[in-house]
């Protein structure tokens, strides 16, 4: 009733085209096992030079607002790299405080088993 027909079956020559090994598709690490990467700060773009040909011109009270503004940006950018830097500190010191926890569980455990094997 059932015949056996895997003989009456060709297989498929390998093509040139997949001669390189099949790469397995990659997959996330679980949240608790991942690097946490802190980019660099993005600075805005600098300002653009205005087209004003009387930029030498400019008054003093110009001069003083434009750095003023530019005193405020920096200190912006300062207070968010701090931030980040505490943010990360905290984090670092969390992992810190686990892995040595962890260390001393492992040592007792080792200690454990030495025990039972004298």
């Amino acid at each position: 009733m059932y015949e056996d027909r895997r003989s009456d079956r060709k297989e498929a020559a390998p093509s040139m085209a997949s001669a390189a090994p099949a790469r397995k598709p990659y997959r996330k690490a679980p949240p608790q096992h991942r690097e946490t990467r802190h980019g660099p700060p993005v600075a805005p773009p600098p300002p653009t030079p205005r087209p004003d040909t009387n930029q030498e011109a400019l008054s003093d009270s110009d001069r003083i607002r434009m750095l003023q503004q530019q005193n405020e940006d920096l200190q912006r950018r300062l207070a968010l790299s701090t931030h980040k830097m505490e943010a990360a500190e905290a984090e670092f010191d969390g992992s810190r405080h686990y892995m040595e926890a962890e260390l001393s569980r492992t040592r007792d455990d080792l200690d454990k088993m030495r025990d039972k094997f004298r």
